[in-house]
């Protein structure tokens, strides 16, 4: 269990998809497994994965080509329904189909890491988390009760209960378990601090997206396609 006021949440995007091979290097978690990918990423002109896990890079690092191509990858890879269906960035240009377009928009999966001052993980985002998620860590903020609430990252997700000016996050869990192995025990006003940087650096990915969606799909249509991109 961890005890000490410092943390951060470091927002990051998940790599997989469009840079990775299936090459048949074992389980996932294996050593080789884990030096094929964060090779493969940083060969594919991203930055580096953070140390707790070999495809979520920071968010704040992607820019550029390299942030094109995950956003290509991610989210325009698919072919339309129908031959004569326009594909999906074209849809996004055209003010006529841009709305229903932007219902079909995924978000890059993703989240927030949570660690310490030193770099220790705590707890990594999980399947289906993305960035918008910082609405939940924000909920988690002002729940003050001792019964566990919870604190969606994907999942597995967390549990977060309260106690005047600590927070005590539990977890992992899944199918609706009510108790799990304690995370850490934050000052609450340490949680709020690593929220609002963590909001910061969501901002200036916001400004990367924004630049790279300019050119995948048109300035006017940018705005909203980043932000549905990040959640």
């Amino acid at each position: 269990m961890f005890r000490n006021p410092h943390v951060r949440l470091v927002p990051v995007v998940e790599a997989y998809t469009g840079v990775l091979d299936d090459a048949d290097l074992g389980p996932i978690g294996e050593p080789r497994w884990d030096a094929y990918c964060r090779e493969r990423i940083v060969a594919a002109g991203l930055p580096a994965p953070v140390a707790a896990h070999p495809w979520l890079v920071p968010a704040v690092e992607l820019r550029g080509a390299g942030l094109a191509r995950l956003v290509l990858a991610s989210a325009f890879a698919d072919e339309p329904d129908e031959p004569d269906d326009a594909a999906l960035p074209d849809r996004l240009r055209d003010p006529a189909t841009r709305q229903d377009a932007l219902e079909e928009v995924p978000a890059l999966s993703g989240g927030y890491v949570l660690e310490t001052r030193e770099g220790r993980c705590l707890a990594l985002p999980g399947c289906c988390g993305d960035l918008g998620d910082l609405d939940e860590w924000r909920t988690a903020l002002r729940h003050d009760d001792p019964a566990p609430a919870t604190l969606w990252i994907g999942h597995p997700w967390l549990l977060v209960s309260g106690d005047g000016s600590v927070l005590t996050l539990s977890g992992p869990v899944e199918d609706g378990a009510a108790s799990a192995p304690m995370v850490a025990r934050i000052a609450r006003n340490a949680l709020t601090e690593a929220v609002a940087a963590a909001d910061r650096e969501v901002e200036r990915f916001a400004g990367h997206l924004r630049a790279v969606c300019a050119d995948l799909v048109g300035a006017e249509a940018a705005p909203p396609v980043a932000s549905a991109l990040i959640g």
